[in-house]
């Protein structure tokens, strides 16, 4: 079923995911409206199947039908947003959800991850 979640929801539906195993099986990508530091954001986790789907929204971009019809945008790959979150929590015990936010909005900025030196990836 598709819906749009907040972002501790689609923290909990990504690390229950990959902590079962099946994150890759699972999810594709996350989708979002506004920003990710912003409370009202909205996310979205496509299925794989979800990707065969791909229209092409009124800005050019490839988005699953779901994601077109609310006016979201790619954000991560579900593995990516997945790592930021297991990288994030394992230099920087018991994160806030504005921590981690801050965390998935650097990586996606940056390609790197925030406070982390490459050294002790």
């Amino acid at each position: 079923m598709s819906e749009l979640l907040t972002l501790r929801e689609a923290i909990d539906a990504v690390t229950d995911a990959f902590d079962q195993g099946d994150g890759w099986d699972r999810y594709a990508w996350v989708y979002i409206r506004g920003q990710i530091t912003e409370p009202s954001c909205r996310l979205y986790l496509s299925h794989v199947a979800d990707e065969d789907d791909a229209l092409i929204a009124d800005h050019g971009e490839a988005l699953p039908p779901f994601a077109a019809q609310h006016h979201l945008r790619h954000f991560l790959e579900a593995a990516d947003f997945a790592e930021v979150l297991f990288v994030h929590r394992r230099h920087h015990p018991s994160p806030t959800l504005d921590d981690l936010a801050r965390a998935l909005d650097y990586y996606r900025k940056h390609d790197s991850f925030l406070g982390v030196p490459p050294e002790s990836l």
